[in-house]
């Protein structure tokens, strides 16, 4: 069972969503508890009281709410638990750059329509499920063990790799092919010959780049083909 959390202070936007997710319940198959929340206060003191800070697995989260703000509660929430996914719900898409800070997976923008929630779902289940794989990186300061669906994306710079994550930059002395092996089965895919990008992040594609975590990304010539059959196939597997 997956546990979700609605904090948003409009009753209508909450029912909502609930409904919403009631919906994709029954059409994925997946099985979810719901809790809603009227304010982001009232779910920050709980997980602090809590023994372990872990409460939820997916957490959708209002940008205007009383008493704190979405975005302020969600560093809060982050201080207590970096696992979690979380999602914007919001009009105000000038907060979508800073929502990348404290490691938004996506934003659902109001008012909520029912096709694009979710494909949004697609991506929460699915980072939720590959947390089980992790990525052992072996830094100056020793080693750090992280999720694979902590991994935005993958890029060379010289004879390092720098691994982009929800927290921050881990560069590390390693070749990108021992990269793609380790990460074979966990929805990543090459761009180019200097970026492996997990594709549960990708927001956009034109032409020439693909925005991964509000990064803009270079998609070259050779690998154009295989990366867009490797995005339609995740994308089919998960609808």
């Amino acid at each position: 069972m997956i546990n979700i959390a609605v904090v948003e202070d409009e009753k209508a936007a909450s029912d909502a969503l609930v409904a919403y997710i009631g919906r994709y319940e029954k059409e994925s198959g997946e099985s979810f508890r719901i809790v809603t929340y009227p304010d982001a206060k009232t779910l920050l003191t709980e997980m602090e009281e809590s023994r372990s800070g872990k409460l939820y697995d997916i957490v959708f989260m209002d940008i205007l709410l009383p008493y704190m703000n979405g975005m302020d509660a969600s560093h809060a929430l982050r201080a207590i638990d970096k696992t979690f996914v979380l999602i914007f719900v919001t009009n105000m898409s000038n907060f979508a750059v800073k929502g990348y800070e404290v490691g938004a997976l996506d934003f659902v923008v109001k008012p909520v329509v029912y096709g694009s929630f979710a494909m949004k779902m697609d991506k929460a289940v699915a980072a939720v499920k590959g947390r089980g794989t992790d990525v052992m990186i072996r830094t100056a300061g020793g080693l750090k063990v992280i999720p694979a669906s902590d991994v935005r994306y993958v890029e060379v710079n010289n004879h390092y790799l720098v691994y982009h994550t929800a927290d921050g930059e881990l560069r590390v002395r390693k070749s990108m092919a021992a990269a793609e092996e380790e990460l074979k089965g966990c929805n990543f895919a090459k761009c180019n010959v200097c970026y492996l990008i997990n594709l549960d992040y990708v927001t956009e594609v034109d032409s020439e780049t693909v925005t991964v975590g509000g990064d803009k990304l270079k998609i070259s010539r050779a690998k154009k083909k295989e990366f867009m059959s490797w995005l339609t196939k995740k994308l089919g597997r998960t609808r």
